[in-house]
């Protein structure tokens, strides 16, 4: 009976000081190790893109003043803009852009034009450009329509 009772206690000891030990060991880790962040090795590509984040648009770029673009000031005119369906239901746009008055040429979105402007989206009625980190619009000018009755002698 005695040998049960002392390895019953000897378990019982070890348990209790093992417990402690462990106990001991994270409060360490907890309230003694500083807290910062680990370092990121340069040559580790995905360590890369990790540092990268915060200079991303990981929901893409917010407009300004309630969802609205304010229009550009550059000499910048939309003549034209097309969308195509493609076969997987994906469209693409094509924009008609004049630069100082100069003939029309054709940009998509991701396209860089002069004075540092990129291309950012093109919407049926408008292109959205990045200019120095901001946005901004060119909008399609449209004439408005003037109907007139017709005249009985055009009949």
């Amino acid at each position: 009976m005695v040998g049960i009772s002392g390895a019953l206690a000897l378990t019982a000891c070890f348990l209790i000081v093992y417990s402690l030990w462990r106990w001991h060991s994270d409060w360490v880790i907890a309230y003694k190790t500083p807290m910062a962040p680990p370092a990121l090795n340069a040559t580790d590509g995905t360590a890369m893109m990790i540092a990268a984040i915060p200079d991303d648009h990981l929901f893409g770029k917010a407009f300004s003043n309630n969802g609205e673009v304010p229009i550009s000031d550059l000499q910048l005119r939309v003549t034209g803009i097309v969308k195509t369906m493609n076969e997987d239901n994906s469209t693409d746009s094509k924009a008609f852009i004049s630069i100082s008055g100069q003939p029309s040429k054709v940009y998509q979105a991701g396209d860089s034009l002069p004075y540092g402007v990129k291309v950012y989206e093109i919407t049926p009625d408008a292109v959205i450009l990045e200019n120095g980190g901001r946005l901004e619009k060119l909008t399609l000018p449209r004439e408005k329509l003037q109907f007139q009755p017709r005249s009985e002698e055009a009949i």
